[in-house]
């Protein structure tokens, strides 16, 4: 195997991977006294084979400080190589064991938050039912973090509801999210929808707070419309948007999917905003290089055959609420 160290020298050497995972355990605790506790060996044991490791690379790899340890620059280095030896030993144990039909393994999911709370939980209930002997692993994290996570290979697969430049990443769309409009029943707007774009301006926005992707999106859609709210309020997840809404609190603008629950519990109406329709493509990340792993492949197929987001009999229940609520003259004429 070849390992570069510096832009202008390529040493290839054959490692032992005993040493190469003794240093990966190291890099990731920043503490020799942690990484043997989770080796289950002594420190003595991890600081030889440490020195073993540099004495073979020709190169240091650690520097002690006075809480643990940190990298160099070979070690940042030599890390990246590390991850990627695991990763490809992992994906070939599980290759092997999909020959028996993918009875066991691991799969480590991130979403990005709406996708992590509100579509992925049913989508692994059904996988795993297919599936039962892989172990399911979800994190939820902004997208910029998960496609980061995926690139370092903590993650198998990577799913996020903006596009991310990152050339290690190959970038495709999996599913679209439709963001809606929602507000309490007795809401004000709820009773003149459809709404002009204009009477959004003058109301109270609650939103996720600026650099998130559902942020960006909902400004710049309401920027298409000429609309610019005057008076907004932050909040840092779907959830508490939904319940501050719900309370009668202002409106949003959130996925459907994240509504669901409260539409169907008639705690949020839907309200229809002239000209006013959002529509986002959900992205599945992947490594260019090769090395997925075969439950990682088996859940692409899975999220191929149609496991996309849609409007269900809830969505459609809340269309008819929102129809019954309509004063007569808007709800015929207005449209």
């Amino acid at each position: 195997m070849a390992i570069v160290l510096s832009p202008h020298t390529r040493v290839v050497m054959s490692f032992n991977l005993r040493l190469i995972r003794v240093f990966l355990a190291i890099a990731e605790r920043k503490n020799l006294t942690q990484a043997a506790a989770d080796l289950g060996v002594s420190q003595p044991s991890v600081s030889r084979s440490v020195r073993d490791l540099e004495r073979q690379t020709g190169a240091i790899l650690l520097e002690r400080t006075p809480s643990g340890v940190r990298l160099t620059e070979a070690g940042h280095v030599l890390l990246g190589h590390a991850r990627n030896i695991f990763a490809e030993a992992r994906a070939a144990e599980e290759d092997l064991e999909a020959l028996a039909g993918l009875t066991q393994g691991t799969l480590r999911v991130g979403g990005s938050p709406t996708i992590a709370t509100y579509m992925l939980p049913p989508l692994l209930q059904t996988f795993h039912r297919r599936y039962p002997g892989v172990e399911l692993r979800l994190m939820s994290a902004p997208s910029r973090v998960v496609a980061r996570m995926l690139a370092e290979r903590e993650i198998d697969v990577a799913l996020v509801e903006t596009p991310v430049e990152d050339p290690r990443l190959n970038t495709t769309q999996w599913a679209e999210d439709e963001l809606v409009v929602v507000a309490a029943a007795a809401h004000p707007l709820v009773l003149r929808s459809p709404a002009a774009p204009g009477e959004l301006a003058h109301e109270l926005l609650v939103t996720r707070e600026p650099g998130s992707g559902t942020y960006d999106t909902v400004m710049r859609a309401l920027r298409a419309v000429g609309v610019a709210p005057k008076r907004r309020l932050e909040v840092d997840t779907a959830e508490a948007i939904i319940q501050l809404v719900a309370s009668g609190l202002g409106f949003a603008i959130v996925s459907r999917s994240a509504a669901a629950d409260a539409l169907a519990a008639g705690r949020l109406r839907v309200i229809d905003v002239t000209g006013l329709e959002i529509r986002r493509p959900l992205m599945r990340l992947a490594l260019v290089a090769a090395g997925e792993s075969a439950a990682a492949r088996a859940f692409g197929a899975f999220l191929d055959v149609g496991s996309a987001p849609r409007r269900g009999p809830a969505a459609a229940a809340t269309r008819a609420s929102n129809a019954r609520r309509r004063p007569a003259s808007r709800s015929s004429a207005a449209r």
